[in-house]
């Protein structure tokens, strides 16, 4: 796991030169044990940086695309997290070129709901194919007047 913390010019504001970005990554093995693993990440990261309003609901993103990405891609996956301008972005690699589709499940029925919840905890989610194969999944989620992002 690696988390760094720096400043990337690419994205800016009107009015200033430069943007602090926070980010962290995850490169996770092919193992549902530590999907639990990111989300505490991703929940400690977003606390420490000032964004603790909405750490609990990316933590369920995370940890949902996570899990699907290790459920249905058969490998690993990566897990992006990035902070900057008031926003959250969560991306999460995989190697499986299958479309992520958000479907209806029974009340009997103990999984399929994980593209249901990001869908109702994030601003916005979508996916796409990366070069050389697979996808990636991404979910943002705004951050509420006064964080620190």
């Amino acid at each position: 796991m690696r988390l760094t913390t720096h400043t990337d010019p690419g994205l800016t504001q009107a009015g200033s030169s430069s943007a602090t970005v926070r980010a962290l990554e995850i490169s996770i093995a092919a193992d549902k044990a530590l999907v639990a693993e990111v989300r505490h990440a991703v929940q400690a990261a977003l606390v420490s940086w000032g964004a603790s309003a909405i750490a609990d609901d990316m933590a369920v993103v995370a940890s949902e695309l996570a899990s699907n990405a290790l459920k249905h891609a058969g490998g690993g996956a990566t897990v992006r997290l990035r902070l900057a301008e008031g926003q959250a972005l969560l991306e999460v690699d995989d190697g499986s070129a299958r479309q992520p589709v958000a479907r209806r499940v029974g009340a009997e029925v103990e999984e399929g709901r994980g593209l249901l919840l990001v869908k109702a905890l994030a601003a916005e989610w979508g996916w796409r194919y990366r070069k050389g194969g697979g996808k990636m999944v991404w979910a943002s989620i705004s951050t509420p007047p006064g964080c620190a992002a």
